[in-house]
């Protein structure tokens, strides 16, 4: 028996769209988990104090017992960690995720070498045995320039994608539709946000919003033309909503439009960073670049083809590595 820990970067986390991620990545390596015994532990959260490892002895033998350590998903990879990073790694737990194996995993910093503490702890963690999964070019570009071997698999919210599945996607436009803002003050656009509102009202019977930050809400409720808006805060609301039919999805966050291509509607992702250039660039997901929003009315009212692009024979690479 096979025993797995899982560093889960979902559990404490603002942002739903975790939650979304760690989905697709236990989906993806479902086949491995599901014939294994697996833990989880979180990566937000300061699981591995020395006081803690004293008391907890169970915890540090599950994370010296481990066969495989996986972190799934999300951006977690800077370029300088410290108190104020979301992966809680540190000289003091970085023991714990010796060898430990990414999966799906983006970069929040730029395309600058870490620092050297930085740089030092994620030598002395990673591991250089197996393959890692990132989810985008520059990802693993990074990776290698630290001395790693990387595969570029994508996202693995987006391994399920096959042209069978894309052709049951819509390409005219719904009589609803859900829309999403990010609440991250850096993302701010009120200009084109409101344009790109404004056009949704204009084209569609009835709208609501997905929330995927406690903080989307209140920036969503600061624009003109919202009252009406019925926001959507859970997934399983999210899925019915989507599962129900004839609804589009139009909106800046990334997972919440993966999310509604995976429940087969039609999507257009307002890109506002690099994560969904890279998705794009890597998988093709269907975009429009938040500076060309003047585009949306026309782009809202074409036929759009749905044409998501799996490397199956890189995530086989990575997947066929463990043996359960």
């Amino acid at each position: 028996m096979k025993k797995i820990l899982i560093f889960d970067t979902a559990i404490a986390t603002s942002n739903i769209g975790d939650e979304i991620i760690m989905d697709g990545c236990r989906e993806g390596l479902k086949e491995i988990l599901d014939n294994a015994l697996c833990f989880r532990l979180g990566t937000h959260i300061e699981n591995f104090s020395p006081i803690k490892m004293v008391r907890n002895w169970k915890i540090k033998a599950i994370c010296d017992d481990a066969d495989y350590k996986f972190v799934f998903g999300t951006n977690c990879l800077v370029n300088r960690l410290g108190i104020r990073s979301q992966w809680q790694l540190n000289n003091f737990n970085k023991k714990m995720y010796k060898d430990v194996i990414l999966v799906g995993v983006g970069r929040i910093c730029d395309f600058e070498m870490p620092n050297k503490h930085t740089l030092k702890i994620y030598k002395s963690i990673f591991s250089k045995k197996y393959k890692h999964s990132v989810r985008d070019e520059q990802t693993k570009e990074l990776l290698e320039r630290m001395g790693f071997k990387a595969i570029n698999t994508g996202c693995p919210t987006l391994w399920s994608f096959t042209k069978e599945k894309c052709k049951k996607i819509p390409q005219k436009k719904a009589s609803k539709c859900i829309l999403s803002v990010s609440g991250y003050a850096k993302q701010f656009n009120r200009e084109k946000d409101q344009i790109m509102i404004d056009t949704i009202r204009k084209n569609y019977d009835k709208c609501y919003a997905w929330i995927q930050t406690y903080k989307d809400e209140n920036y969503l409720k600061s624009l003109a033309n919202t009252d009406d808006i019925e926001c959507i805060y859970s997934l399983n609301k999210f899925k019915e909503l989507l599962n129900e039919g004839d609804i589009d999805y139009v909106g800046t966050r990334l997972h919440g439009g993966v999310f509604a291509l995976q429940h087969n509607c039609r999507t257009i992702i307002i890109s506002i960073d690099e994560r969904a250039r890279g998705f794009h660039e890597s998988n093709n997901i269907p975009i429009l670049e938040r500076d060309e929003i003047d585009k949306l009315d026309d782009l809202i009212n074409s036929n759009i083809k749905t044409n998501i692009k799996v490397d199956y024979a890189a995530i086989n690479e990575f997947v066929s590595q463990f043996k359960v």
